[in-house]
């Protein structure tokens, strides 16, 4: 049985006239590749190969067969987080995680990360073994900030390969802050609509865990502009902590100074609570 028609049982998807599933033409040996079947909640709204498609049908069926990569949760592909649509995510036991397979495009692949971090989840960028290039475009926007190596995932239906690599998380890398931003809740992904669903304690918006000249600390915002902060040591009980420090302007220049590191993502409300958009 074709790999293809092999994916399509284990799924349940009608194979019915598909002779020759994957369909190698041309020099380039992905050149007309086609993935048959009826893969409709897999697909993205725009053009997708099927060469990106078979990436998401593969994790799905590796995940109903328990076969590694498998990871414990509830999966869902190309369904919205905040504002961004990854190719997939799993709301998991321990981590949230967040897969992009990559087939050739390009990809914003610093900003798309600091997002997913700021949301929560941990990365992994799975690259089709074709593309190698697209792996060390990956690696020169992340390099910089990675405090360890990681191995990027990899895979290939040809040979069913399917590897999604080490995760990108804030144990391995730094993320400073660039800009006010960070601190306005307004600005932050999915805020206008809500599904950012940020955590507020008496009101006050939960930005996260930040190091601020080398002191840790949570900081509070009371308005979604960014005006009066809290800073909130480990430990420290929320009513004590002095409304209206730091400054704006303090913060910011310590900002300016590349003195201001998030160390952890925005806190969301009790999970209970967390809607994904459908």
């Amino acid at each position: 049985m074709c790999v293809v028609a092999h994916i399509c049982e284990d799924l349940g998807v009608e194979t019915e006239g598909c002779v020759d599933d994957y369909r190698p033409t041309g020099e380039k040996r992905m050149t007309g590749f086609e993935l048959c079947g009826e893969f409709d909640r897999y697909r993205s709204a725009g053009e997708e190969s099927d060469e990106h498609l078979w990436g998401k049908v593969e994790l799905d069926r590796r995940r109903e067969e328990k076969q590694k990569p498998c990871f414990p949760g509830e999966y869902r592909f190309e369904r919205k987080v905040a504002d961004r649509v990854p190719d997939c995510f799993v709301r998991g036991e321990g981590a949230n995680r967040w897969i992009e397979v990559v087939a050739g495009s390009d990809q914003p692949y610093r900003a798309k990360t600091r997002e997913a971090l700021r949301l929560g989840f941990v990365v992994h960028w799975v690259f089709h073994t074709d593309h190698r290039e697209q792996m060390r475009d990956a690696r020169a926007a992340l390099e910089p900030e990675l405090e360890d190596p990681i191995r990027f995932g990899e895979y290939d239906p040809l040979n069913d390969l399917l590897m999604v690599g080490d995760p990108v998380t804030f144990k391995n890398y730094e993320f400073p802050v660039e800009s006010m931003r960070e601190f306005e809740p307004r600005s932050l992904l999915g805020y206008r609509r809500g599904a950012a669903h940020i955590a507020r304690r008496e009101n006050s918006y939960d930005l996260g865990m930040f190091d601020l000249a080398g002191c840790q600390r949570r900081i509070f915002t009371d308005y979604p502009q960014g005006k009066y902060f809290r800073a909130v040591a480990p430990g420290q009980a929320f009513d004590t902590a002095t409304f209206g420090f730091p400054t704006e302007d303090g913060l910011e220049r310590l900002v300016e100074d590349g003195k201001v590191t998030r160390l952890g993502p925005v806190r969301r409300r009790d999970a209970a609570e967390w809607a994904v958009s459908r």
